[in-house]
């Protein structure tokens, strides 16, 4: 084709003035030839999908392979021009994609947390500073607030000056570790407040700095991002990314569960999945009252509507509200609050529907009573192993 090498030109960006114009004006009135540009700024369009490589790099590595295609056609006259450059292109577009599926990957790679996200000293919920500093937290439900000035109170009580300890790096991550059957509540450096539900951990700089602020999630938080459209707030769970400017929003992200859920209170957050190479991303936009749910195995978010979102952080004020939810479901999540192990019998477990809600200041055996008579069940305490069946007739 005798316009080929004029386009490549063109897609290069090395083709200009007059004979750019001349060129694109003979394309317009001929057939052929606007097949085969469709055809090469299709090729080029996947090459240069993901921006990580620069002009020069690209313009570079065009001249390489016009070096390359001049061996190849002396070499081997069989192949064409034509086809040598559509393989140039490929070649071009698994490199960018090769460079672009790297700097995605040292970018979004999961975190790697210090800690176990279920233990702690004698069932304790712990702060572990950057600098290497295990802090124990007393409290069942215990407060940390980060101030400007690089101090953290903890409970209103203990406070720590990070300013006389010895901590090289200001943006290495500190992390929160909370065990089954506790709580904990933080307010970061910006403001943001956190809740962190039972069996979750967080991690945390003791400063946000650069163009965005980023934090980690394992388990189960409800947000309230303080507002700031230069600076937007980014939790990432192993899997997804949820960005926001200033919001009010629940996260749900244990590893045993089959599906990560974000439920949104207030504002508006975009999910996508951290993983995906640069131009396989997609963002999700989660509105008010809406739940978005990312299968773990299928890779894939589904939004729906959620008329009740204050069930979903109710939690935070220590009751459990649940619509029209499996028993296995509600059984899961008192799991985690009461630091307990549930055992079913052969029939369970049980798909039926509940819907109701449990106050997670009584003890398990006052809520596993009233259960009993909601979910039609009955059970059994033996130390921290509480053994469940369908309720016989009678």
């Amino acid at each position: 084709m005798k316009f080929t090498d004029d386009i490549l030109q063109i897609m290069t960006g090395n083709l200009k003035g007059i004979r750019k114009k001349e060129v694109l004006s003979e394309l317009a009135n001929d057939e052929e030839a606007r097949e085969e540009f469709q055809k090469i700024k299709n090729a080029w369009a996947l090459a240069s999908s993901t921006k990580e490589m620069s002009e020069d790099q690209v313009d570079n590595l065009y001249r390489d392979f016009q070096k390359q295609l001049a061996l190849k056609q002396r070499s081997f006259r069989l192949f064409s021009l034509t086809f040598l450059k559509y393989a140039a292109m490929l070649i071009i577009a698994l490199s960018i994609g090769a460079a672009g599926f790297w700097i995605v990957y040292q970018n979004q790679k999961p975190y790697a947390y210090t800690t176990i996200a279920e233990s702690g000293k004698n069932g304790k919920s712990q702060l572990h500073l950057s600098n290497g500093t295990i802090v124990d937290l007393e409290k069942d439900n215990s407060k940390i607030a980060l101030s400007g000035d690089k101090k953290i109170t903890i409970d209103n009580e203990k406070v720590i000056d990070l300013n006389k300890a010895s901590q090289a790096d200001e943006t290495k991550m500190n992390e929160v570790v909370v065990p089954f059957g506790k709580k904990s509540q933080l307010t970061l450096g910006d403001g943001t407040k956190v809740w962190l539900n039972a069996g979750s951990r967080m991690a945390f700089p003791t400063k946000f700095t650069g163009k965005k602020r980023e934090i980690f999630l394992e388990g189960e938080g409800y947000f309230e991002v303080a507002h700031n459209p230069e600076l937007p707030f980014y939790v990432n769970t192993g899997e997804i990314a949820i960005k926001v400017l200033g919001t009010r929003f629940n996260v749900s992200a244990y590893g045993s569960d089959k599906l990560i859920e974000t439920v949104l209170i207030e504002g508006k957050v975009a999910i996508s999945e951290r993983l995906a190479l640069a131009f396989m991303k997609r963002e999700s936009i989660l509105m008010p009252n809406q739940k978005a749910s990312f299968d773990r195995k299928g890779r894939s978010i589904v939004i729906t509507d959620e008329p009740n979102v204050e069930n979903a952080i109710a939690w935070t004020e220590g009751v459990f509200k649940f619509h029209r939810q499996s028993i296995n479901e509600v059984l899961d999540k008192l799991q985690r609050y009461y630091n307990v192990q549930f055992v079913y019998s052969t029939v369970f477990p049980s798909r039926d529907l509940i819907t109701g809600k449990l106050y997670l200041k009584d003890s398990i055996d006052q809520v596993m009573k009233t259960l009993e008579v909601v979910a039609k069940i009955q059970y059994r305490i033996d130390g921290n192993k509480i053994y469940v069946e369908k309720k016989t007739k009678g």
